[in-house]
């Protein structure tokens, strides 16, 4: 631990005889520092503050003390092995989320989630946790060699008289005004920061952009209804404004309803939510009579119920991170480097040790069984009555390998279909860089048409655009602060009908190209497919386009999925509901398939009511798996290779200057692009020729003003067999003239 007056952190090691019982352990608790013996101790020590001034003399060296009863001794100095710079300040992890969002990647997330569990696992009921602690507390030191360990600490105030130190009660909550709704309130504190590190968001923002006014309380905790709101959503059943008051604080919520954050988590982390969902669940933490647990109960619960989960989330992600290492492994993790590991630290005997511990774990602490002395730890680190002054402590995070032959209390159900349902394949840089000038001529068109020329008319009566897909990460940076993303659906999984997590990642490429080529249409979600990619249920889909066209009312529906042809089980019905959205002239446009010449146009884009999507280069060329022209049909094709477009961040690999965008080419994202395009030419006749707004809902139209925008001059013909679509204000382009020029030839279009 580290022990400071006025901030200058001084670094300590306390040893605990072994038959001293207290709730949690030191790392080593059990050594007398080399070359020392019992006769060796010094008297007991009546004040830190003496040894403290001494620390500060001998740099490089640690003080180390040994606890006995109620006393401490000191043992002298030892060098130390963690080299702080106290030229810098500790970091908290509040001002890491707000300031080095970079930091946080899926390995570091996960391993700081399980070191703050087995920290609260350990020291509850300690004064080492004080009441309302958070993120503030929590502090990271840079070592002299600019490194910052993934080594946390907790920081707290030590007591500053006898009588606070010999008070009767430890608990560091008594006399607070506590959730009456939950018995363990530092499972509150845990779920926010559980809820911090994944979204790497302070628990203030993330209340803030779902419009959750927090509740004020004098200690700075945070209470269990501020957080199951922002966690689990607020819905106003009755359409009224003001619901009822808590105390003396009045809360105002929204008429609509509200989503919770839980909406933003996959599919595949599911232990997260697992352990966030029981940190929540007061009724977990007391017996049937509503009383809380006995010590006994409650640790074992706790284990069960939250540390379990977590350690499975952290498994599951990296196996190789054994969780009898996790301690030693964390502190081998540059924080302040995307979790690069710290190069003095590492040696392949550390790794194959602990390949070897993974295979035969410690099996000797178990935490359902382990014996504690309720509120003892706190009486001995911090009771002893001749301790004198206040200084700030910092305590290293503990963390604990309980026996892992104990079982998680639930199960997850993976799906191991094989069968894929979009193909796509990666994009090439040079690719990417070309496809990002190629749209940039395209907003230089929707800007000079559009957002130029917008008026309080069209804002209120937006184009609307579905997406059948695989879900979308709305918590991405594109998608932050983008307020148009107006309702989603679950079809893949009914019984999660409000959440469309993406742990595939094709939804969120396909729903951020929307955003970008039609960036004030209201864009509507429904999940269709899951993790696996694999080929939906052709009913989920008659549902999806139901959905969307009766509840939504949408104008388009973009699908980038297909069938290789008609043969197959539900095909009836889905073509029934696919007639019905044509017969009230809404769009759907479906990609064309990537199987190149081997196979036609897949289903439902060969449907005759489908506007069927081929891909091209930034030069329009064919892509090389798209599907050879039709014979007697329109074959409208626009860029669709090394299209770079948002990622799930979860599933990105992270790095100095991250975005989490990825290239990808293939129909399944040609297939948006010209659904946004199809948005803003609906955009555009709403706008500029009114009179004309309904009849370009019908896809006939709609397909004639796209072969318009394709043409080139009075001589030009399909390249390589498409009407290759590209907007740009160039003067061959049919963009490139004036307004009333474009106005026209859209008119003359409708009228063939």
């Amino acid at each position: 631990m580290f022990l400071s007056m006025e901030r200058n952190w001084n670094e300590v090691r306390i040893h605990t005889l072994r038959e001293t019982q207290v709730g949690f352990r030191l790392p080593d608790d059990s050594a007398v520092p080399h070359g020392k013996t019992v006769s060796a101790v010094r008297q007991s020590i009546k004040t830190l503050c003496a040894p403290m001034i001494r620390t500060q003399s001998k740099p490089l060296q640690r003080l180390e003390l040994k606890l006995t009863g109620n006393q401490l001794f000191e043992l002298g100095f030892e060098k130390t092995n963690f080299r702080v710079d106290k030229s810098t300040e500790a970091i908290s992890l509040s001002q890491c989320l707000e300031e080095h969002h970079e930091w946080f990647t899926e390995k570091t997330k996960r391993v700081l989630s399980l070191i703050v569990a087995y920290t609260v696992f350990h020291l509850d009921n300690t004064s080492w946790l004080p009441p309302g602690w958070g993120s503030a507390n929590i502090k990271f030191f840079q070592t002299t060699l600019h490194e910052v360990p993934l080594r946390p600490f907790i920081e707290t105030q030590l007591s500053n008289s006898r009588e606070d130190a010999g008070d009767e009660s430890c608990d560091p909550f008594a006399g607070e005004d506590l959730d009456s709704d939950h018995n363990f309130p530092a499972l509150i504190s845990l779920a926010v920061i559980l809820m911090e590190v994944y979204f790497v968001k302070p628990f203030e923002r993330l209340a803030k952009m779902h419009r959750i006014q927090l509740i004020e309380n004098a200690d700075g905790s945070i209470s269990l209804i501020d957080v199951d709101q922002v966690f689990n959503g607020v819905e106003d059943e009755d359409g009224g404004g003001d619901w009822s008051s808590f105390g003396d604080n009045q809360k105002r919520r929204t008429k609509r309803e509200e989503e919770g954050w839980r909406e933003q988590i996959p599919e595949d982390c599911l232990y997260l939510l697992t352990a966030i969902d029981n940190c929540l669940d007061s009724e977990q933490w007391e017996d049937e009579e509503g009383q809380p647990l006995d010590h006994q109960t409650l640790r074992s619960r706790m284990y069960q119920k939250v540390v379990r989960p977590l350690e499975l989330h952290l498994t599951h992600g990296f196996s190789n991170i054994p969780l009898d290492g996790v301690d030693e492994h964390a502190r081998e993790i540059n924080f302040a480097q995307w979790g690069h590991v710290i190069p003095s630290r590492k040696s392949e005997d550390l790794v194959a040790s602990r390949l070897s511990s993974a295979i035969t774990p410690d099996r000797t602490h178990s935490p359902a069984s382990l014996p504690l002395a309720q509120n003892q730890a706190s009486a001995n680190l911090m009771g002893a009555e001749h301790w004198r002054g206040h200084p700030q402590s910092l305590l290293p995070f503990l963390t604990f390998h309980p026996s892992l032959n104990m079982k998680p209390s639930f199960s997850v159900e993976v799906d191991s279909h094989s069968a894929r349902f979009f193909d796509d394949e990666a994009g090439l840089s040079d690719g990417s860089r070309r496809y990002e000038n190629w749209k940039t001529r395209y907003k230089d068109v929707y800007e000079k048409y559009i957002e130029n020329c917008l008026s309080s008319t069209t804002a209120s009566n937006p184009v609307k655009i579905a997406i059948l897909d695989t879900g979308i990460d709305g918590d991405h940076p594109v998608f932050d602060g983008y307020g148009d993303l107006k309702e989603k659906h679950n079809y893949f999984n009914e019984s999660h009908k409000r959440r469309v997590p993406d742990s595939n990642g094709h939804g969120t490429f396909v729903a951020s190209l929307i955003r970008e080529y039609a960036p004030d249409a209201d864009l509507y979600v429904i999940k269709i497919a899951g993790r696996d990619n694999e080929r939906p249920d052709a009913q989920v889909v008659r549902k999806a386009i139901d959905h969307a066209v009766d509840e939504w009312q949408v104008n388009i529906i973009s699908m980038s999925f297909g069938w290789p042809s008609s043969d197959f089980d539900g095909y009836d019905d889905l073509q029934e509901a696919i007639d019905r959205a044509y017969h009230k002239k809404v769009l759907m446009f479906a990609a064309a398939s990537n199987s190149g010449g081997n196979l036609g146009r897949a289903y439902p884009a060969s449907s005759p009511h489908v506007i069927c999507v081929h891909s091209t280069d930034t030069l329009g060329n064919r892509s090389k798996f798209s599907p050879t022209p039709e014979r007697n049909a329109v074959n409208i094709a626009t860029v669709g290779d090394s299209v770079r477009s948002a990622w799930p961040t979860f599933l990105c690999g992270d790095g100095p200057g991250q975005d989490y965008l990825v290239s990808r080419s293939g129909t399944s994202y040609a297939t948006p692009i010209l659904a946004g395009i199809a948005g803003f030419l609906l955009h555009y006749t709403r706008l500029h020729l009114p009179e004309s707004a309904t009849v370009m809902k019908r896809k006939e139209n709609m397909e004639a003003v796209l072969k318009r925008c394709a043409e080139r001059g009075p001589n030009y013909s399909p390249r390589d067999g498409y009407f290759y679509v590209e907007l740009s204000l160039n003067g061959h382009n049919m963009f490139g003239g004036k307004l009333e020029d474009v106005s026209y030839e859209i008119l003359q279009a409708l009228k063939r």
